[in-house]
């Protein structure tokens, strides 16, 4: 499991750990009031699934509010982020449309 300032990220299936993967996922967590770092992935689409909890995810210039049960999709190449606006942290199921998923933090500063 990878530990952040604002959560972790735990993978389940991935090109590293299952060679020849053609999709990647994931177990998110990101804690209350916090949001992880824009980024995108140029080579893969991703469907971001709540398990648990309340979040806003950016995709693009817009934030897409989502709850326990509901799901969001995210284009690949879209610049996008995940903050957890409830109280408790936000666990969420993501998948990826590829086993080894390029990611590149965006500045926009």
């Amino acid at each position: 499991m990878q530990q952040f300032p604002w959560g972790t990220m735990a993978w389940l299936v991935e090109d590293a750990s299952h060679p020849g993967a053609d999709l990647s996922l994931a177990r998110m967590t990101v804690l209350p009031g916090e949001t992880s770092p824009p980024h995108r992935h140029g080579n893969a689409n991703e469907a971001i699934h709540v398990v648990s909890g309340e979040m806003e995810q950016r995709v693009g210039d817009s934030w897409i509010s989502a709850r326990t049960g509901e799901t969001i999709y995210v284009p690949a190449g879209s610049v996008h982020q995940t903050r957890c606006s409830g109280a408790n942290p936000v666990v969420m199921v993501i998948a990826y449309s590829a086993g080894a998923r390029a990611y590149e933090e965006v500045d926009e500063g």
